[in-house]
């Protein structure tokens, strides 16, 4: 057996091993035979036979037989493991399965560690969107890719580095904007300023979260988060125009309420606002999109909470 915590017994626990047999290019019966152990709605496993696809792409880049894919995980995806799924009877009509896969190759490199997204040169489909500037350890970062101009123009006057996440923060778009940090020879060890401009609300603050998770899970661990969207930025009379509803379901109930509980420490005095009773007596919240600040609030802003910090 494996030395618990090992390299292979993290692998077997997973389900993954080596094959000699390219398992792309295998027939229905084999691929049943091999990754039948755990299915349920399919003839296979997906998520034992998705994790194995890469593991050989890996090991098969890694011993150089073959260059790095240079491609993006969807290009990776209709390349390898959709029409193995497809041979398998196994490929599905209604749930998203290149987010299955995505989501496993996020467990293999980030929850059992086992490889990194660099291992097959998997290309960053969001390479465009962030960029590490001469002072690299103040980060301004969005939320949505339409404060894109808005993250270049203040990186082209200040070198303070960016990225526009997308919606969702990508581990794979923190690993390599890691690496790039440190090649620059920069200290991953030292203080670094994140300055944050998603929604005011709990959706956003958890792709914050996430955000500053995957920057800790690569060494930068030293890290003070700034938001730049709050109620304060606003007037009554505009957060009265701008906010929305929170939705309420069961499955964000707790989440909002963990949310709430880490606005009230910031202690905003606009927070008022957002807050109210419906004729149950329940509360009801509301929050704020990240476009309902203006260019021209977040600049001042920044230049009186960031700009001091460059050179220091």
């Amino acid at each position: 057996m494996p030395k618990p915590g090992s390299l292979q017994d993290r692998l077997r626990k997973a389900g993954i091993r080596h094959y000699d047999e390219l398992i792309h290019d295998q027939p229905k019966e084999w691929l049943i035979k091999n990754f039948k152990q755990g299915a349920t709605d399919y003839p296979v496993n997906v998520a034992r036979l998705m994790r194995n696809i890469v593991w050989q792409a890996r090991e098969i880049i890694q011993k150089g037989e073959k260059p790095p894919l240079k491609e993006l995980i969807r290009t990776f995806w209709y390349m390898y493991i959709k029409p193995t799924l497809s041979r398998a009877g196994a490929l599905a009509t209604k749930a998203d399965q290149y987010a299955q896969l995505i989501d496993n190759i996020v467990y293999m490199v980030k929850e059992i560690e086992v490889m990194r997204y660099e291992d097959i040169g998997f290309r960053d489909e969001n390479q465009a969107h962030r960029e590490v500037g001469a002072n690299a350890n103040i980060v301004l970062f969005s939320e949505k890719l339409g404060h894109q101009d808005f993250l270049s123009d203040f990186a082209d006057k200040y070198k303070v580095s960016i990225l526009a996440l997308g919606g969702q923060p990508s581990v794979l778009t923190s690993e390599y904007f890691v690496d790039i940090v440190r090649k620059k020879g920069i200290n991953l060890q030292r203080s670094f300023y994140l300055f944050s401009i998603v929604d005011y609300d709990t959706s956003g603050w958890i792709i914050r979260d996430a955000f500053v998770d995957n920057l800790r899970f690569y060494g930068i661990t030293n890290t003070r988060v700034v938001d730049l969207i709050h109620p304060d930025m606003l007037t009554p009379e505009e957060i009265k125009l701008a906010k929305y509803r929170i939705k309420q379901t069961e499955v964000m109930r707790g989440k909002n309420l963990n949310w709430l509980k880490e606005v009230h420490k910031r202690d905003y005095k606009n927070q008022q606002y957002l807050e109210e009773y419906n004729k149950k007596g329940e509360r009801v919240l509301y929050g704020l999109e990240a476009e309902s600040v203006s260019a021209k609030r977040l600049t001042a802003e920044l230049e009186r909470v960031m700009v001091p910090l460059i050179g220091k």
